[in-house]
């Protein structure tokens, strides 16, 4: 069989094993918390609900004098109730957090530094109805949540330490969040109770009902155990699943950008990954119920039950910058899913943020830099494998000979392969590109290297969280998604096309063919792909035609061997 075929029958499975990686990405795997950073600023707001009973400085309800010892007879333990419902705000360097007294519930997680598509810090607490209980809640042991939820916890707070208790009819608990650094450390106790499990999600952030549907924005239930990391595919969680709890050391909610994670400091008793509907009114989430048979939008929830009645943890809540997750030294950071690429994906993200933190804070130019750097790195190797190109179309004409020469003696009269022929034709061939010194598959070697590079960039503007939102150059607003009017698309299809008409034409009509086909191809992916991706091949596609414009212009010189200078009527002849 001829090189040239095999090669290319290579090429094109290479090329379907790479799409397959695209459309349906394998699952990634993932690695316990260091604090670092400014302690929290916490402040209690107003008081929301008057109660009947002033409260005293401790934030306690007041009881009268003759009655301060009296214990609740039912069960045995002091009274300690919230005078009324109010919210615990606290500001850290990077997020600012609401906490409600009522269950002592987290009701919202809002990012500084990023946005939402309406311009507004990013809420990673999921929108719910008023009924519906947020992370951090109790539940029993059977998934019902408790009394306890409902209940007016008395707020203490001491430095970057916030502390709910409450003790009186409707049970006996106390929650204490810490937050110093990256992390923040959370303690839950149920005090002589056992049975119960504490709460996050359902899912992350608000997202809008076009991403729910996305099969490019996946939503997981997400943990390491025992070293690997595990997916469970939210969309397609039907019933409740067991996670396990050896040897956890993290389990969260995710999507492509961001993650709740929690990474557990006491022994767990079980750990389920619940299936949840999302509800949607005018493109946004609404809230959530339980699942039926009708559900199609599906989202996952946690419940954490300890092995006693006490629970220990750090909550990272946040966006998956890799960097700051390998800082937290647990394996989070492998949530960020470069996949099968990920040791080309990562290098190019340190080199992004190296540009925009050193050179340009356009992460779009970053792209187009980085891209420049590339090629000038692999310039050696274009230019070998340009050179090798034009020695293959000076020998084409004695390899047609050969081919000529075989072409009646490849079949039998019964018209089976003659091995033996095939065998004599390829020698005499691999003898005639020993003889030239040249290599038959020199000239696709930039394009096998260029591959690896462009999936790895695929992977990495898929899930960098450092291009949400990130802006290039007019309507070009968010690199991490695709251009909404198709016009990066269309002239990165364009500049394909020109740089593959500049290229030597293939002698074989089917390698032609599809050479030429590539550019409408990859113009009609393109139209999904992220708007970063395609700045990144469009200015591969203009240094192309740079290069060989450049390359053309020795050629009719004579710079590659003295070859005749081509008219364009020449020109277009041999392209016909």
């Amino acid at each position: 069989m001829e090189n040239r075929r095999l090669f290319l029958a290579a090429l094109l499975s290479l090329g379907v094993i790479v799409l397959w990686q695209i459309l349906f990405p394998p699952p990634v795997p993932v690695a316990d918390p260091v604090s670092d950073g400014p302690a929290a600023e916490i402040s209690v707001a107003e008081e929301q609900v008057v109660s009947p009973t002033p409260p005293n400085s401790a934030g306690l309800v007041s009881i009268p004098e003759g009655e301060k010892n009296d214990l609740n007879e039912e069960n045995n333990f002091p009274e300690i109730v919230g005078a009324s419902e109010r919210d615990v705000e606290i500001e850290t360097a990077t997020a600012s957090i609401r906490f409600s007294n009522r269950g002592a519930q987290l009701v919202s997680y809002r990012l500084k530094d990023l946005l939402d598509e309406r311009g507004e810090p990013l809420e990673l607490v999921r929108q719910r109805a008023d009924d519906q209980p947020f992370p951090f809640a109790l539940f029993s042991a059977d998934g019902l949540p408790l009394p306890l939820n409902e209940a007016l916890f008395v707020v203490d707070q001491t430095g970057d330490r916030v502390t709910f208790e409450y003790s009186g009819p409707l049970g006996r608990a106390k929650k204490s969040f810490a937050f110093t650094g990256a992390t923040f450390g959370v303690e839950l106790e149920l005090p002589g109770t056992s049975g119960w499990a504490t709460y996050v999600g359902p899912g992350v952030r608000n997202p809008l009902a076009e991403e729910l549907d996305d099969r490019f924005k996946p939503r997981y239930a997400t943990y390491e155990a025992a070293g690997d990391m595990e997916d469970v595919n939210a969309a397609k969680l039907d019933r409740e699943q067991l996670l396990p709890t050896d040897a956890l050391r993290w389990v969260g909610l995710d999507d492509n950008y961001f993650i709740t994670a929690l990474i557990p400091r006491s022994p767990l008793l079980e750990v389920k990954a619940r299936p949840v509907e999302i509800l949607v009114e005018e493109e946004r989430v609404t809230g959530h119920r339980p699942v039926t048979e009708q559900s199609e939008l599906l989202d996952a929830e946690l419940l954490l039950a300890p092995a006693g009645d006490r629970l220990a943890l750090d909550a990272y809540f946040g966006a998956k910058k890799y960097t700051q997750l390998r800082r937290i030294d647990v394996g989070i950071e492998d949530s960020v899913r470069f996949g099968f690429f990920g040791v080309i994906s990562r290098p190019l993200l340190y080199g992004l943020n190296w540009l925009h933190d050193r050179v340009v804070a356009n992460y779009g130019w970053c792209i187009v830099l980085m891209t420049l750097l590339l090629r000038l790195a692999l310039l050696p190797l274009t230019h070998k494998s340009y050179t090798s190109m034009q020695k293959m179309q000076k020998l084409n004409p004695r390899m047609e000979s050969i081919r000529a020469k075989y072409r009646s003696k490849l079949k039998d009269k019964q018209g089976r392969p003659n091995l033996e022929a095939q065998r004599k034709m390829n020698d005499e061939m691999q003898l005639l590109f020993r003889e030239e010194g040249v290599n038959p598959i020199s000239g696709c070697l930039p394009i096998l290297v260029q591959m690896p590079v462009f999936f790895g960039f695929y992977r990495l503007l898929a899930n960098a969280v450092e291009l949400w939102d990130a802006p290039w150059i007019g309507w070009i607003q968010n690199l991490a998604i695709p251009d909404p009017y198709f016009v990066l698309p269309l002239v990165m299809g364009a500049t394909q096309f020109v740089s593959m008409r500049m290229t030597p034409a293939m002698p074989n009509p089917t390698q032609r063919f599809i050479m030429n086909s590539m550019p409408i191809w990859f113009t009609i992916f393109s139209f999904g792909f992220p708007s970063g991706l395609v700045l990144y091949w469009f200015t591969n596609n203009i240094l192309t035609i740079v290069q060989q414009g450049g390359y053309n212009r020795l050629k009719k010189s004579g710079f590659f061997g003295g070859e005749e200078p081509q008219t364009p009527a020449k020109t277009r002849s041999a392209k016909s």
